[in-house]
């Protein structure tokens, strides 16, 4: 049986441990209002300590303000609050993912920058979207190549994915150095030949027999989930030395 012991907002704060600011915000918000004296100073009861605690546990759990008050003034079930508890943890679980997701990148554009130097925001603002778009570009290769080759390339260590962040960055920036003379240079060859041998060697069987069906369309869905960091110019010449390369040495297993 509840007392009727009453408190001042003062005491109410010193027995909560939430401060008399607080306590004032969840007023004025309709979330823990109190009883109001003749003379207008605030009054909570015991009644009201449990429903503070409610309010703690449920703030806790990362439900918004409106989200509680809902619960406590409008007298939802227990079902609805069982129900809205597994939603909450999925939400807070997508958000450790993305926050996990985050933290990743963040140290891994760190990684970058000690290596490489300060590096001009296009390229930078680049390597982070793909490092976002990392799950979808993951999902396309494991349906259009092969599950093998989606984990060779995206389940690695994080030193494995440190020396991709820098072959792709390498990459990148001897194409738009390379771009300037022409397409079948031996330089180019010899760069090409490299980072074929590198693509190569992701493939298994399945993914190399599947490699040589991929529609179109499917080629322009992976495109626009990847970005390139290259002009038209760049884009010309890298398809006329990947051609002229193809041509000469073919590509094993492929062609």
């Amino acid at each position: 049986m509840m007392d009727n012991t009453t408190y001042t907002v003062g005491k109410f704060a010193e027995l909560s441990g939430i401060p008399v600011r607080t306590l004032h915000y969840y007023d004025e918000v309709g979330l823990l209002r109190p009883h109001r004296r003749a003379s207008g100073h605030r009054v909570y009861g015991s009644a009201d300590l449990i429903t503070l605690q409610r309010i703690i546990g449920l703030k806790s759990l990362g439900f918004s303000l409106e989200r509680i008050r809902r619960f406590i003034h409008h007298g939802e079930s227990e079902m609805s609050l069982a129900e809205t508890l597994r939603m909450q943890q999925q939400a807070l679980e997508a958000a450790r993912a993305e926050l996990d997701k985050s933290l990743e990148i963040l140290a891994r554009m760190t990684a970058i920058l000690q290596r490489e130097g300060e590096l001009e925001h296009d390229m930078l603002f680049l390597l982070i979207r793909n490092m976002l778009n990392e799950d979808k570009q993951r999902s396309w290769v494991a349906e259009h190549v092969s599950e093998q080759t989606a984990n060779a390339l995206f389940d690695i260590s994080s030193d494995a994915t440190a020396e991709l962040d820098r072959e792709v960055l390498a990459f990148a920036q001897a194409v738009k150095r390379l771009s300037a003379g022409a397409p079948d240079a031996a330089e180019a060859e010899e760069m090409l030949g490299f980072y074929v041998q590198r693509i190569l060697g992701f493939l298994d069987e399945k993914a190399i027999a599947n490699f040589v069906q991929i529609p179109e369309e499917q080629h322009e869905q992976l495109n626009q989930l990847i970005d390139m960091p290259f002009d038209k110019q760049e884009i010309a010449w890298l398809d006329e030395a990947l051609a002229h390369y193809v041509s000469k040495f073919g590509l094993p297993g492929i062609t």
